[in-house]
C-alpha cells in the first residue's frame, strides 16, 4: 500500500513557474536585499566555464606480529573534480580503495528560500528564518513561515508564525511527478524522506521587552503543535503527537561597569501524545468541559500533560584586574521545550569563576569551581553529585621565561534515590591532577627551547569497604631541549621522562627518550621538501613479584614534497617494538609493528571559458569589425 501525505501533493500553477527562474536566476538563500546583489554580482563577475579538484594515490604496506593474517597491502585511489557554470558548482568524487569504491554526484539541493528585509528599526522574516526569544522557550530553530522584530531606544519586540519542523515522507514513497519534485526542492517546498515519519509542527511565539544592552527585561511565548492529520492515518496509531505552550521571562540589572546580574526562568506545559483523554471524572462537570472545548486551540490538556519549570542565574564582578562570576542553573525533570534544544534535566548547578592579573599583566590567576547534583524529583535510583575545581597560575618572565601552574580536581559521590545504595558499592573517589611546566626561549646565533615538567595524576578511592584496586597514582619528570640551525635549515630536539606508576595491578617506573629531527632538503618560492625522524626508546622496570622488565623502541622517517602548491607527495615509513605488552589479559611477549605508505596528489584549477575584461571585449569588439570591413572589400573587389 502506498502512503502518502496529502498536504504535500502540489497542482504546478504557472506562477510557480516565475518563481522557480527567479530562484535559479540568485541560486540558494537570500536574507536581504544586499545579499541578493551580492549574488547577481559573482554570477556577472564569474567565468563561463571552469574546472578544479584533486586526483591522488597511494599505496602502503604493513605487518603486526598479533595480526599475522591480516592483508599486508593497500591501495587507494581518488578523484575530486568541481565543475563551475558561471559560480555554480557541480563536484563529482570517485574513492577506490582496497577493493572499495564509492562515488559521489551532484545532487538536487534542497534551497531554503528566506527573505529578510530591514526598514528603519523593523526587520522582517519571510520563508525560513530563525529568532531568538529565549534559552527556555524558543531559541534558533529554524521555521517556515512570516516574522518580524523591532529594535528601539527602550521597546524591542518579536513575533513570528509558521512551521518548526515539516512532516517527513516515508522512503520509498513518493507520487509526485519528477517536475513537482524539481519546483518543490528549488522552492524549499521539498519534504524530507526519513525511515520513521514525523507531523508537521505548527507554531507562533512572540517576545516584548524594554531596556537597553545594560539593563532589560524580556517577556516570551511560544505555543507549538503538531498537527495530527499531516501523516496518513496509518502512522497515527503509533506515532505521538505533541503540544507545548512555554512562558519564559529574562533580564539583566547592572550597576556601571563593575557588576551585573542577569536571570532567565522558563515555564512549560507540556502534553506528550495528543491521541490521549482528558480525565472522565474531569468532564463530568458541563462547565469545564465546556471551557476545555473552547481553550483547546490554545491549551490542549491530556492525561498526560506535565507542568515543569527552568531556569538560571549569573552575578559578574569586574574590576580593573580582577573579574569573578557566580552562577546557579536548575532544570527540572521532563521540561520540555518544543521551540529550544533538549536540556540536561533533573539537576541543579552552582558554579564560580574568579580570575585576576598581578605585575602589569605578567601573573595571571583563574580559578573555576563548579557544583551539580541530580534527582531532583527524587525518583531516580541513585542521586549523584560532582563537584569539579580547577587552579590555573601563568607567569611570563620577559620575553624569554614563562612557568605555568595547573591544577584540576574532580571528587564524584553517590547518594540514595529509589534504591538503597549499597555500602561496598557506593561511588566516593576523587581526581588530583598536577601540572608545572617552566620553559626558556633564547636566541644566540640560534634559537634554543628548554622546558621542563612535572605532572602528577592520583585517583583515589575514599571508600575503604570497596576492594577494586581503584587507587592509581603516577609521576611524571621531564626535560626537552630543542633547537633550529637556521642556516643549514636543520631542527633538532630531544627529551627525556622519568614516571612513576602504583596501582593494585602495577607498579613500574619507565624511562623514555625521545629524539626528533627535521631537516629542510629545499626551501624555494615554489618548492619544498622536508625530511623527518622521530624515535621513542623506553624501559620499563617492573617492581611488582614474578615481572620483567621491558623494552619498547618506536622508530619513524617521514618526507614531504611539494611543487607549485599542486604537486603533493609523501613517503612515511616507521617501525616499532614492544615487548612484554598486555592485551586483553594475555601476557604477548614481543609485538613488532612495521608500516611503509606512499602518497602523491595533484591539484589543479584550469578557466575553459574565461570572463572578457573590458578592454578584451573592446578589443574583441574592434578584431570582428576589422574582420566583417575586410569581407566587405572582398566582396567588392
Amino acid at each position: 500500500m502506498k502512503h502518502t501525505l496529502h498536504h504535500n501533493r502540489h497542482i504546478f500553477f504557472p506562477w510557480k513557474a516565475v518563481v522557480l527562474a527567479a530562484v535559479l536566476l540568485v541560486s540558494g538563500s537570500f536574507s536581504a536585499h544586499a545579499q541578493i546583489m551580492d549574488r547577481i554580482n559573482e554570477i556577472k563577475n564569474s567565468d563561463p566555464f571552469a574546472i578544479s579538484g584533486t586526483v591522488g594515490a597511494g599505496a602502503g604496506i604493513s605487518y603486526n606480529s598479533n595480526h599475522p593474517g591480516s592483508t599486508p597491502f593497500s591501495a587507494n585511489i581518488y578523484a575530486s573534480i568541481n565543475l563551475s557554470f558561471y559560480s555554480f558548482q557541480l563536484p563529482f568524487s570517485f574513492y577506490f580503495a582496497n577493493n572499495t569504491t564509492s562515488f559521489s554526484y551532484p545532487q538536487l539541493p534542497t534551497f531554503h528560500l528566506g527573505f529578510m528585509p530591514t526598514w528603519r528599526n523593523w526587520k522582517f522574516h519571510i520563508g525560513h528564518s530563525s529568532m531568538h526569544f529565549s534559552n527556555y522557550t524558543y531559541s534558533g530553530l529554524t521555521f517556515l513561515g512570516v516574522g518580524a522584530e523591532y529594535q528601539g531606544k527602550k521597546f524591542r519586540m518579536g513575533v513570528f508564525g509558521g512551521h518548526l519542523q515539516q512532516a517527513t515522507r516515508i522512503k520509498g514513497y513518493d507520487d509526485r511527478t519528477a517536475f513537482q519534485q524539481l519546483a518543490d526542492s528549488l522552492l524549499g517546498l521539498n519534504v524530507p524522506e526519513a525511515d520513521l515519519p514525523q507531523y508537521r509542527r505548527d507554531a507562533v511565539g512572540f517576545r516584548i521587552g524594554g531596556g537597553n544592552e545594560r539593563n532589560f527585561i524580556d517577556f516570551s511565548f511560544l505555543k507549538a503543535k503538531d498537527a495530527i492529520k499531516s501523516l496518513p492515518q496509518v502512522w497515527q496509531d503509533s506515532i505521538a503527537p505533541h503540544d507545548n505552550i512555554t512562558l519564559g521571562l529574562s533580564g539583566r540589572f547592572a550597576i556601571k561597569k563593575w557588576f551585573s546580574f542577569t536571570a532567565n526562568v522558563g515555564a512549560s506545559l507540556y502534553t506528550q501524545d495528543l491521541r490521549d483523554s482528558f480525565s472522565q471524572l474531569v468532564r463530568q462537570d458541563e462547565k469545564v468541559d465546556k471551557l476545555l472545548h473552547n481553550t483547546e486551540w490554545l491549551l490542549a490538556c491530556r492525561n498526560n500533560t506535565i507542568l515543569r519549570f527552568a531556569g538560571d542565574a549569573a552575578m559578574n564582578f569586574m574590576a580593573r584586574n580582577f573579574s569573578a562570576s557566580l552562577t546557579y542553573r536548575f532544570i527540572q525533570p521532563d521540561y520540555v521545550s518544543l521551540g529550544a534544544a533538549n536540556f540536561n534535566q533533573n539537576s541543579h548547578s552552582i558554579g564560580a569563576v574568579i580570575n585576576t592579573s598581578l605585575f602589569k599583566g605578567h601573573s595571571n590567576i583563574s580559578a573555576v569551581g563548579y557544583f551539580q547534583r541530580d534527582n531532583l524529583n527524587r525518583k531516580q535510583m541513585y542521586t549523584n553529585q560532582v563537584a569539579t575545581y580547577s587552579i590555573n597560575w601563568n607567569n611570563n618572565i620577559g620575553n624569554n621565561f614563562n612557568l605555568g601552574i595547573n591544577y584540576n580536581g574532580i571528587k564524584q559521590d553517590q547518594y540514595d534515590g529509589t534504591y538503597k545504595v549499597v555500602d561496598s558499592l557506593r561511588i566516593n573517589q576523587i581526581v588530583h591532577t598536577l601540572a608545572v611546566s617552566p620553559c626558556v626561549n633564547f636566541e644566540r646565533t640560534y634559537a634554543h627551547s628548554i622546558n621542563l615538567n612535572f605532572n602528577f595524576i592520583q585517583n583515589q578511592n575514599l571508600n575503604k569497604l570497596y576492594v577494586g584496586g581503584a587507587n592509581v597514582m603516577t609521576m611524571t619528570f621531564g626535560i626537552g631541549y630543542g633547537i633550529d640551525f637556521d642556516a643549514i635549515r636543520l631542527g633538532f630536539d630531544c627529551g627525556y621522562d622519568f614516571s612513576m606508576s602504583t596501582s593494585q595491578y602495577a607498579k613500574y617506573d619507565a624511562h623514555t627518550l625521545n629524539l626528533g629531527l627535521r631537516y629542510k632538503i629545499l626551501k624555494k618560492e615554489k618548492t619544498n621538501w622536508t625530511l623527518s625522524y622521530n624515535g621513542s626508546f623506553g624501559y620499563n622496570v617492573q617492581k611488582l613479584e614474578g615481572a620483567s622488565n621491558n623494552f619498547s623502541v618506536s622508530n619513524s622517517i617521514g618526507s614531504n614534497f611539494s611543487y607549485k602548491n599542486a604537486h603533493t607527495a609523501s613517503l612515511y615509513l616507521s617501525l616499532s617494538n614492544f615487548n612484554d605488552r598486555e592485551i586483553i589479559g594475555q601476557r604477548v611477549q614481543s609485538t613488532l609493528d612495521c608500516r611503509f605508505t606512499l602518497a602523491y596528489s595533484y591539484a589543479f584549477a584550469a578557466r575553459i571559458i574565461k570572463k572578457m575584461t573590458k578592454e578584451e571585449r573592446a578589443e574583441h569588439k574592434l578584431a570582428r569589425q576589422a574582420q566583417k570591413l575586410q569581407k566587405q572589400q572582398m566582396s567588392t573587389k
